[in-house]
């Protein structure tokens, strides 16, 4: 195939999970705003965001943060080892959300129709894993369709939902989750009825590779690293009404633009069949270059139109580059490192857990600490990925913005 002939077919691969990762984020940070526009942060939407949260959380550490590295390695999880997840991670989801509602409780944050956003929740939790599951699986066999728009149909009716004035907070959350429920129910149904995922799993091995270990160092890592974060949003919870909800504004910024470049596209860089990393690191530098731009361009709009909010402004941006660079590191070490290198990134998030009860004794403690500690997560852990991969110049740049960061947090004590 000639040259220009073989660039024109890459771009086309790229450029459709591309636009339907841009849509779906896109339609995600507009619901948000939409939640948020008319009423304003309340109880409702902290109980929202925590227990949304929670419920995604057995995904990020079971689906995302085992099974999909477990489908990368030579040594794969067997089928009957898939089957665990496909019920399991389901299981524990709603557990957690439960979990959450009880939680809220004993905080004092359940009145009104606070427990029906905490059943929708749980529902919404069961089929966004079963959905997670399939696009994951598909993700690994080098389709990067479905995980760029997992979340698109369930985005895009929640954002149109929210538009129409249900006359409070909560009942515009109860709607919004009734939405994300029939989203995800209907993405489910096409997925099922075209086996998405299906090839990968009926690949895998019926026995599972002799004295395979890499599954207890993933669940090690995923789970400490995910479940401290979570940690984080409990104590955000001792915090004044509506930080919570504050907070989940830059978290799903961060997310949106990371998932838009990183998603969309490493699945065509980084899958079971990659046998070199040096693709990823090129594509790993232009997104540096493009959100590092795009950051300092935000922070400096901030300055001369909300200079109170600048502070906030500058952790985002050197977020916005370290999660980029955390989203490429992980997927490049499920790939190139044995799974034992988990290790290294295990103690990460304890230590930032630990740094923000201690930060609680300060008076100043608040959304700038809060912050600091997520964005941490990311540098901390794609600076010590990135030098295990040996690639020194962008474990320089995430050094330094983790110092930046934690000088940052210390400052604002």
């Amino acid at each position: 195939m000639p040259p220009f002939a073989a660039r024109k077919d890459r771009f086309r691969a790229l450029a459709g999970p591309s636009g339907l990762s841009v849509a779906s984020q896109a339609i995600g940070v507009a619901q948000l705003f939409g939640l948020l526009w008319r009423y304003g942060p309340s109880n409702a939407t902290d109980a929202y965001f925590y227990l949304f949260n929670l419920g995604s959380l057995p995904v990020q550490i079971l689906v995302v943060g085992v099974f999909y590295p477990m489908l990368l390695t030579q040594s794969r999880v067997s089928r009957r080892g898939a089957l665990w997840f496909a019920v399991g991670a389901p299981l524990c989801a709603v557990t957690a959300v439960v979990a959450g509602g009880v939680w809220l409780a004993l905080s004092g944050r359940v009145d009104g129709e606070i427990p029906l956003i905490i059943a929708l929740a749980a529902v919404n939790a069961l089929v966004q894993s079963l959905v997670w599951y399939r696009a994951v699986a598909a993700e690994a066999g080098g389709t990067a369709h479905w995980i760029a728009s997992v979340a698109l149909p369930a985005n895009a009716l929640a954002a149109l939902i929210v538009l129409v004035p249900w006359g409070s907070s909560t009942n515009t959350v109860v709607a919004m989750i009734s939405c994300l429920v029939i989203g995800n129910a209907g993405l489910l149904a096409v997925m099922l009825r075209f086996d998405v995922g299906g090839p990968v799993v009926r690949n895998l091995p019926t026995v599972p590779a002799a004295r395979q270990r890499g599954h207890w160092w993933f669940l090690a890592k995923s789970g400490t690293s995910y479940g401290g974060l979570m940690v984080v949003q409990s104590i955000s919870l001792t915090l004044p009404p509506s930080v919570l909800t504050i907070l989940s504004i830059p978290m799903k910024i961060v997310g949106a633009v990371a998932a838009t470049f990183v998603n969309a596209l490493m699945p065509r860089l980084v899958h079971q069949d990659t046998d070199s990393p040096q693709a990823a690191f090129r594509f790993l530098r232009q997104v540096v270059v493009i959100l590092g731009s795009l950051g300092a361009f935000g922070a400096l709009a901030t300055k001369i139109v909300a200079p109170e909010h600048t502070v906030p402004a500058v952790i985002v941006w050197l977020w916005l580059i370290a999660s980029a660079a955390g989203a490429v590191a992980q997927r490049l070490a499920f790939r190139f490192l044995p799974p034992s290198f988990s290790r290294i990134t295990i103690a990460v998030v304890p230590v930032i857990v630990v740094g923000v009860m201690v930060s609680t004794q300060w008076a100043g403690f608040g959304l700038v600490a809060l912050l600091c500690a997520y964005a941490l997560v990311d540098a901390a852990t794609s600076f010590l990925l990135l030098l295990s991969l040996k690639d020194r110049r962008m474990s320089l740049l995430t050094g330094g913005l983790t110092m930046s960061l934690v000088a940052i947090w210390v400052a604002s004590l």
